[in-house]
């Protein structure tokens, strides 16, 4: 019991923060005009520039993506398909997933979300399924996402699960030398900044067979030629020991997530496993429509380029944002970046002052950090003007005196 999740004793440790967070205004706050840079909140008088929205590139404001997917809807004439995909799908559907996968050089399996990616193959890769039938050793990160930490109970159910520390390649190899068939689970960008060391995976993987599956929740978009992600750029391309898992409802702009992998792992069949047994794709939800016609429409602004140049200019922000607040991840291409602060109080009385100047920001504590760590959690946007990034530095350094 509680072996790889404590639920009432997280809900214990964390709730006074989070009242903390309430009373100071900085949950559950209420926007109109939300398609805008600044929003409106509801009881504030003055527009609020988010500082922690992963719209990397502002494509989910583009006109464009907006267009096409209430093109989709009224051309369909139906929110949703009202059958499970594995026995009925729409042409709209085939039109997403043929165009994710030539962005990206893969099988392309769309999902509700980036989350149920995760829950589509983590069971499955814990079953022996994708690795030869041999029940394999599943190794997390320590630092992986919850959602995907969240499938270690699952996954246990299979066969056994260890956690290890972040990023520990020389931990991983001793496990890959002691086991026939080992599974890392990782982030290829972690949303509490810096990304995963793909080119060392890579030769545990090409060395010991070693199987990774990466969420790249906030690299697809974000890095990469035509926004492949961190794993892909690393990579080259996708190889036949990997799996990325990821969201198209962050710097791609639309709706939903995905799952890649090389059209020959485990002898061609993941497709069928997927839709037959994984759960979430099995069952009757899916993308809706509009959410389809956003996908079809932001992928082709990939594969065109033209998301390059909203790439160069998040990183010169990124720059800009690092030559004036030091974070521990300043001079990485990551869009995330941690302001450590003294502790949860702390963190709450700076985001609260930078509400009231016209910035939220997300203020982190455990269990999204480990305990006794607290820290402002920034996402810098391509759409961000410099005068706001030089007016929130301005804000941070007044507050944190």
């Amino acid at each position: 019991m509680h072996e790889f999740a404590n639920i009432k004793k997280a809900l214990g440790a964390s709730w006074p923060y989070w009242d903390a967070c309430k009373e100071a205004g900085l949950t559950d706050l209420v926007l109109s005009a939300s398609g805008s840079d600044r929003a409106r909140v509801e009881g504030f008088d003055h527009p609020v520039t988010n500082m922690s929205s992963y719209s990397y590139l502002g494509l989910d404001q583009d006109p464009r993506i907006v267009r096409a997917a209430a093109d989709a809807l009224l051309r369909e004439g139906t929110l949703n398909t009202t059958i499970s995909r594995v026995r009925m799908r729409s042409t709209l559907l085939d039109e997403a997933e043929h165009g994710l996968g030539r962005l990206f050089g893969a099988t392309a399996i769309t999902t509700t979300s980036g989350a149920a990616a995760g829950w589509s193959v983590i069971p499955l890769a814990a079953s022996g399924v994708l690795t030869g039938d041999t029940e394999p050793l599943m190794v997390f990160d320590k630092n992986a996402h919850f959602c995907l930490n969240a499938m270690k109970a699952s996954a246990a159910d299979e066969t056994s699960v260890l956690t290890i520390r972040h990023n520990d390649v020389e931990e991983l190899e001793r496990l890959c030398v002691s086991h026939s068939r080992v599974v890392y689970v990782a982030d290829g960008v972690y949303s509490t900044g810096g990304g995963a060391p793909v080119v060392e995976l890579r030769r545990l993987q090409e060395k010991y067979g070693l199987l990774v599956i990466y969420d790249e929740a906030h690299g697809i978009s974000t890095m990469g030629p035509r926004g492949v992600g961190w794993v892909l750029e690393q990579l080259g391309e996708l190889t036949e020991n990997t799996i990325i898992v990821g969201s198209l409802n962050k710097g791609f702009g639309a709706s939903g997530g995905l799952v890649l992998f090389h059209p020959s792992l485990a002898g061609g069949r993941v497709t069928d496993m997927l839709l037959r047994n994984s759960g979430p794709i099995m069952w009757s939800q899916r993308i809706n429509t509009a959410g389809l016609g956003g996908i079809v429409k932001s992928a082709e602004l990939h594969l065109s380029g033209e998301v390059d140049a909203l790439q160069s200019e998040l990183h010169r922000k990124t720059a800009l944002f690092d030559s004036l607040i030091e974070t521990g991840q300043r001079g990485e291409l990551f869009p995330i970046r941690t302001v450590m602060l003294k502790d949860e109080a702390d963190a709450v009385r700076v985001a609260s002052g930078l509400l009231d100047e016209g910035f939220y920001v997300a203020s982190l504590f455990f269990p999204i950090v480990r305990r006794g760590v607290a820290c402002l959690r920034v996402m810098i946007r391509a759409n961000i003007p410099d005068a706001e990034i030089e007016r929130f530095h301005k804000e941070l350094n007044r507050l944190c005196v």
